[in-house]
């Protein structure tokens, strides 16, 4: 029996309005530029899962239309309601297509306006910043942003895994979200004790890098709908989810990676390499050696080299 999607997208859809309002609260509250990306990219999720929950909705009801004209065919064939059209017999499916068909596009247009709007307007803060006052207890307003962490990554962990596992596309986008918003709110809790220890430029430079992945959402979002215009339409065939960011899911499941890796190298190489152990410790510990590397790389800089006409003190 196939998975009732709506309770799924109705949670998603809570805990996304829950996000995007404390981390806008929390935003507005603190001088932290980080935490006004963050707050941008939190509502742009609560967009995506307002939509697709809408969307779940529809084909809900699409379903249950067909599971009741089924019934109704097991008792009354060739009757005048089964020998009408279409857009007669299934209003649900025919609102279904005029819905993908118009409003998915035209919410797309949004999203990418308000992402190229929101990009020009916080990067020219980021680039010509000014002195702020700090306004509010960072200390505590990391915490409540790791609070904002667990909030939006479990429902977000739980959609993408059914979206993956039982082919529930309209689950991955607002998961994908979910999830990239749960670690852009450590980096907001990061950014804040920064602010706090009195290190604003780390605060400003994860600033300037998050407006770089908004802009390259937005350009992904640009090529996205110029391409749906070329995407040959096949009766029966369910498409990709337009407003779907790969960017987005590719930063909220960074391990996806190496499963497209695995696949890769399993088909060049003629065995399955993703089975390896060096390859499954590689998968497990990537992160933790980046971090040792980059702990490295900042160990090396307390060494000095010091000429022989030079003295050190």
């Amino acid at each position: 029996m196939e998975r009732n999607l709506k309770p799924t997208g109705l949670v998603n859809l809570l805990f996304a309005l829950a996000a995007a309002g404390v981390g806008t609260f929390i935003a507005r509250a603190t001088a932290s530029y980080t935490d006004e990306v963050v707050g941008v990219f939190l509502g742009l999720g609560f967009l995506v899962a307002l939509f697709s929950y809408f969307q779940m909705r529809m084909e809900a009801r699409e379903k249950l239309e067909k599971l009741e004209l089924d019934e109704l065919a097991k008792s009354a064939r060739n009757t005048a309601l089964f020998e009408a059209t279409d857009a007669e017999a299934f209003p649900a499916r025919r609102a279904r297509e005029q819905f993908e068909r118009w409003l998915v596009p035209a919410f797309c247009i949004v999203l990418l306006v308000l992402q190229a709007a929101a990009a020009w307007w916080l990067g020219k803060q980021v680039l010509n910043p000014e002195a702020r006052e700090v306004r509010a207890s960072l200390p505590m307003m990391a915490a409540f942003f790791g609070f904002l962490f667990f909030l939006q990554f479990l429902p977000g962990r739980y959609s993408v895994n059914v979206a993956r596992l039982e082919g529930q596309r309209l689950l991955q986008p607002a998961g994908s979200y979910l999830l990239l918003g749960a670690y852009l709110c450590l980096l907001a809790a990061a950014g804040n004790v920064a602010i706090h220890f009195g290190h604003s430029k780390a605060d400003l430079f994860m600033a300037r890098a998050l407006c770089v992945i908004l802009t390259l959402a937005a350009v992904e979002n640009l090529f996205a709908l110029i391409l749906e215009i070329y995407r040959p339409r096949v009766r029966g065939q369910a498409a990709r989810v337009l407003y779907e960011s790969r960017l987005v899911g590719l930063l909220g499941q960074p391990e996806s990676v190496f499963t497209t890796a695995a696949h890769a190298l399993d088909y060049q190489f003629g065995f399955k390499v993703s089975e390896t152990w060096f390859f499954q410790f590689l998968q497990k510990a990537f992160l933790w050696l980046v971090l040792i590397q980059v702990g490295l790389l900042w160990v090396s800089t307390s060494f000095v080299f010091i000429e022989p006409e030079e003295q050190a003190l």
